[in-house]
């Protein structure tokens, strides 16, 4: 028996057992339990178990003709869509469980980043863990010209490609009103806020379903941390709305 088919049929779901009933009974067509049995090296009566609960699976047919049951099983394409409606039933819960492990989970976790290559590695997430548009304040200019060039030259072109949006509040600035001039080749929209008591130092990016990153760009050394809170996101993500639409 193609122990890579078996493996296939194992990662669908599939027992061992469950594996060889059924390529053994894909290759007999339709068969009784006995010869099914023998086919597939197992015992009579763990074959009836087996071809029970693959009938109740869905994944097994049975007819009977004059006395004596009759098992078929259904095509691979036909398996293949059963597990793509799976997929898609689980996809649709998937919002619910993560809900639900961050309402009853343990406490929020942080992932700390230092240097260029922690950066980096924190930008990235911003591009990995969501299509959704990212929601940013932004801070200090930054000085770091390799930092620059990165943004510039890598992180900026992939989030086009990709086309995750952005939506971002600055504070009043020469440097930062030229910034929004690039605003629609950018895919993003900027807001200047001139109020004096708006002074944000750092980069605060709020993204995904869970997520925000935060920026410092110090004189001796760059740092970053990625807190995954829904409670932190939504908080933060509720007082830039409010900002956004003043």
């Amino acid at each position: 028996m193609d122990a890579n088919l078996l493996t296939t049929l194992q990662n669908y779901g599939l027992s061992d057992k469950e594996a060889r009933v059924y390529l053994t009974v894909l290759e007999l067509g339709t068969s009784i339990a006995s010869t099914i049995a023998r086919r597939a090296e197992l015992n009579r009566v763990t074959t009836y178990t087996l071809l029970e609960d693959l009938k109740r699976d869905g994944i097994v047919n049975e007819t009977t003709k004059e006395g004596v049951k009759y098992y078929s099983v259904i095509s691979p394409d036909i398996l293949l869509k059963q597990l793509e409606q799976k997929y898609e039933s689980f996809k649709e819960k998937v919002p619910e469980l993560l809900a639900m492990a961050e309402k009853f989970g343990s406490k929020p976790k942080v992932q700390f980043f230092e240097g260029l290559e922690g950066m980096k590695k924190m930008y990235s997430d911003l591009l990995t863990s969501t299509t959704e548009p990212i929601y940013a304040f932004l801070g200090l200019e930054i000085t770091n010209k390799k930092l620059l060039e990165y943004l510039y030259n890598d992180f900026l072109p992939q989030r086009i490609k990709l086309g995750i949006k952005a939506k971002v509040i600055v504070h009043a600035s020469t440097k930062n009103k030229e910034y929004k001039t690039i605003d629609k080749k950018s895919l993003k929209e900027t807001r200047i806020i001139t109020v004096a008591d708006f002074n944000i130092h750092n980069e605060i990016n709020i993204y995904g379903w869970n997520k925000v990153a935060i920026a410092m760009f110090g004189d001796a050394e760059m740092s970053a941390i990625i807190i995954h809170s829904k409670s932190v996101h939504d908080s933060l993500l509720s007082i830039f709305n409010f900002i956004w639409k003043k």
